[in-house]
């Protein structure tokens, strides 16, 4: 079976021999939007209009309603899995085009992406991680044909025929979702900081009895100068255990807590991530396990012009270090952590 790598390097080839500057141009109505851009951006992720999608598929809403969807993408002859509603080439992609995909989703229970596109953007969407009967209305893949890099082909690569597996697709879609909520969450939670927060640091500080005054001095002291002396010091004493003498960069560090937070995430690993740290030596950064370099979970490199994550034998190319980019390598990073850590 082809890997991400290989199936991003077929679409790299096949995007550059594709004139979708030509196309882009042809595309002045929805109906040749369709046929010069959709159809044929799908054809190079390996599907057909024989055996994989077609037009203006029937949706039975309530009371009898029927309404369309534009495209819809099916495997093996069952149920639409992918549905796509297609907009005219450059047109913007608005709230109230994303609510005409909600609606045809919340009407049919089989599918499990939902795709919004006017050729040129596509946007993925799958359902929010709290609540399974309703779309999330960010989209956990976007791709630009007017603005692209090879870690965005990588990203699309997931919806190759050949690579195209629901469970992990999903996986990655919520993953997204529930580490994106869970930095806004800590973000809210810090910049108003709740009583049940100020309690926390009390006690931490060795207080005894909360009163008003100390109270509102807390509400005062928990700002963003005071978080980021805080999170200087948490980083200094994760680090403390590096004796290379090598500078650890933040975004080394970022991607550390990352994928730590990954880790965590799995029931079978939850309970041993304080066993993962990291070595960082000259151009490579590992992650491993009771700081030996044989328990290797994966190694970085992170400069300004390279970016990769290697896993195993594989390499990845990063857009940039964030939680969904280093996400969607979730379930390789946790395979290679149960080797150490079951």
């Amino acid at each position: 079976m082809a890997t991400i790598r290989q199936i991003g390097s077929i679409l790299e080839k096949a995007f550059n021999k594709w004139d979708y500057d030509k196309a882009i141009k042809l595309s002045d109505n929805e109906s040749k939007t369709r046929d010069y851009l959709i159809e044929p951006f799908f054809n190079l992720l390996g599907y057909n209009m024989m055996e994989h999608y077609s037009h203006e598929f029937s949706l039975k809403f309530s009371k009898g309603h029927v309404k369309k969807v534009d495209m819809v993408i099916t495997l093996n002859g069952r149920n639409p899995i992918m549905l796509i509603e297609c907009k005219k080439a450059n047109q913007n992609l608005t709230a109230k085009n994303f609510n005409q995909v909600a609606e045809y989703y919340a009407n049919h229970k089989e599918s499990k992406v939902a795709i919004l596109t006017n050729g040129v953007v596509y946007k993925f969407y799958s359902v929010k991680w709290n609540n399974e009967k309703e779309l999330n209305d960010k989209p956990f893949v976007t791709f630009d044909l007017n603005d692209f890099t090879r870690a965005d082909l990588e990203d699309i690569a997931l919806f190759h025929l050949q690579l195209f597996d629901v469970k992990e697709i999903l996986s990655i879609a919520e993953d997204k979702y529930f580490l994106d909520d869970f930095e806004q969450g800590l973000v809210n939670t810090l910049h108003k900081p709740s009583m049940e927060l100020r309690k926390l640091v009390f006690n931490q500080m060795g207080g005894n009895r909360l009163t008003e005054r100390y109270s509102d001095r807390l509400f005062d002291l928990i700002n963003s100068v005071s978080i980021e002396n805080a999170v200087e010091k948490v980083k200094f004493l994760e680090g403390k255990s590096s004796k290379s003498g090598v500078y650890t960069s933040s975004n080394e560090l970022k991607a550390f807590q990352i994928i730590k937070t990954i880790l965590a995430l799995n029931p079978k690993l939850k309970n041993h991530v304080d066993r993962v740290n990291y070595k960082d030596y000259k151009g490579q950064f590992k992650i491993v396990v009771d700081d030996m370099p044989s328990k290797e979970i994966c190694h970085l490199i992170l400069t300004d012009s390279n970016k990769k994550i290697e896993v195993g034998k594989d390499s990845f190319v990063l857009g940039k270090v964030s939680a969904p980019e280093i996400a969607k390598y979730k379930k390789k990073l946790v395979d290679e952590a149960l080797k150490y850590l079951s």
